[in-house]
């Protein structure tokens, strides 16, 4: 089943640039092909993730055929597309609409979930971005437009803010993912029952999917409501960045919070890794420039970080036949069956020449996806200018360099009085551990641990956590503000803000 999320989502990851080795083709042709796809065949109105997934492969097609092209047709089919997909969504016992149909990973269990709807609603919010802003398009396809918008603020960012999956956590926040079922075929009542999953921290592409909607929304409505969400789900996926050699390696999954820790059993929920298929980093940078265009969270120095990894450690430097490795790979190129190797981030195209040269390579001329990197990605030159939004300054991140160690964090950041929270890492290689508590000026305060402990490079070794409710070894109050928590491991250490209340 995972094997078969991750093909999935290679699929949309492509189907964002209109498969490049597509001959020319019309709207009509394109919007055929989307709609043949044998996995798109619903019975009655039973969808869920897997239909989603399979639905978005296509789904950003139609706004860039427009943008290539400059013909509406691509986005007379686009609006014909998306409203057999609004037509598909069903009613919960909440009174919100989703893509309803069984649990990916269950599949008897009935639900709808964040990514399915995020994944689906971004490219219909695309479109009434593009429409929205120009008088002629608006004329045509304004109505159509609104109506996106409105399922977007509705039975998106409200329904799963309703249904209790945003957590705030201070200056960041994350979703989780709901425990509330439904029996196949029966959307009369939520069901209470124990599935695998339930309550964890969505991985971070499922958080910047999440996040991706509320900075199309805020550019859209121009509601704070929009970019405070953003903003709080992008610097949480940042202040994980592991940081050295003036580039960034970020894991797939982290515990974001005590709920991803089994406290009883004394273990994590879930893996944490740098994903080994390339194309979930690659659409996660997409993410991330999204978020850099719209002046939130990222600047430039991170993009030329994000830049450096790509080009400075992921590729073997040969223009003619480039090869690729994974972020996290250390002197391998892999490149197996499964395609677990890097791969070129095109979503880095806007900043540097070397990228595009080497995109180019790949694009058939007369293709969709040449005619929009000639149109679109080359109208302007590289350069680090935001395209939405620009701001004077960005939340700042404490960067150190810690080779070894690719985790650490306070679950949660702000620890309330009485509350235990959850000091966390993860070690490639084993060796002496120092975490201690540090004033925001820099001073240490208390030591919290010192020890042995073990690494490991598969996703659930090495991870060493310890509760603390924020006191010291006395029993004493700290006094109430903002703190660092300092892991040292191997001569080098790794930094993050705690806020006690």
């Amino acid at each position: 089943m995972i094997r078969r999320v991750c093909f999935l989502i290679f699929l949309l990851t492509t189907a964002v640039g209109l498969d490049a080795q597509e001959g020319t083709m019309r709207a009509d042709e394109y919007f055929d092909r989307v709609m043949n796809n044998p996995n798109l065949r619903v019975e009655g109105k039973v969808t869920g993730e897997q239909f989603c997934w399979h639905a978005a492969s296509g789904a950003h097609g139609f706004v860039n055929g427009y943008l290539a092209w400059g013909d509406t047709s691509w986005l007379d089919k686009g609006g014909a597309y998306f409203d057999w997909l609004v037509s598909l969504m069903e009613t919960a016992p909440d009174g919100y609409k989703g893509w309803i149909g069984p649990f990916i990973y269950n599949g008897i269990a009935w639900c709808d979930v964040h990514v399915g709807d995020a994944i689906l609603v971004n490219p219909m919010l695309d479109f009434a971005e593009l429409v929205l802003k120009d008088e002629s398009l608006e004329a045509v396809y304004g109505e159509q437009a609104r109506r996106y918008v409105e399922i977007a603020e509705r039975d998106l960012l409200e329904k799963w803010d309703s249904r209790g999956t945003w957590i705030d956590d201070g200056k960041v926040g994350a979703y989780v993912a709901w425990n509330r079922y439904l029996e196949p075929g029966d959307l009369s009542a939520w069901r209470d029952m124990e599935i695998d999953k339930s309550g964890l921290s969505l991985p971070f592409n499922k958080q910047m999917d999440m996040g991706v909607a509320a900075l199309k929304l805020f550019r859209i409505t121009g509601k704070d409501e929009y970019l405070d969400r953003a903003e709080k789900v992008f610097l949480l996926a940042k202040s994980r960045f592991q940081h050295y050699d003036q580039r960034y390696v970020w894991n797939y999954w982290e515990p974001l919070g005590p709920w991803d820790i089994d406290r009883k059993e004394g273990k994590i929920r879930h893996w944490v890794n740098v994903h080994p298929k390339r194309n979930y980093q690659a659409r996660e940078v997409s993410f991330m420039v999204e978020a850099y265009h719209t002046g939130v969270v990222f600047n430039q120095t991170d993009i030329e970080r994000i830049l450096q990894t790509n080009l400075g450690v992921m590729w073997n430097g040969d223009r003619e036949n480039p090869r690729w490795r994974n972020a996290n790979v250390r002197g391998e190129w892999r490149q197996d069956e499964y395609n677990i190797a890097g791969t070129l981030w095109s979503g880095l195209l806007d900043f540097d020449q070397t990228l595009r040269d080497l995109y180019a390579l790949r694009l058939k001329p007369g293709s969709t996806g040449h005619a929009y990197f000639q149109k679109v990605t080359l109208k302007s030159d590289p350069g680090f200018e935001r395209k939405y939004r620009s701001v004077n300054g960005v939340p700042k991140v404490d960067f150190s360099e810690c080779r070894e160690l690719n985790m650490a964090a306070m679950l949660p950041q702000v620890v309330a009085p009485g509350e235990k929270g959850i000091v966390i890492c993860k070690a490639r290689v084993s060796g002496e551990l120092e975490v201690a508590l540090y004033s925001s000026e820099g001073e240490q305060l208390e030591m919290l641990y010192a020890g042995e402990i073990e690494g490991g490079y598969d996703g659930l070794e090495g991870i060493f956590w310890f509760e603390w409710e924020g006191e010291r070894a006395d029993g004493s109050a700290f006094d109430s503000g903002e703190y660092r928590i300092r892991w040292t491991f191997g001569g080098e250490h790794r930094e993050y803000p705690v806020v006690i209340e």
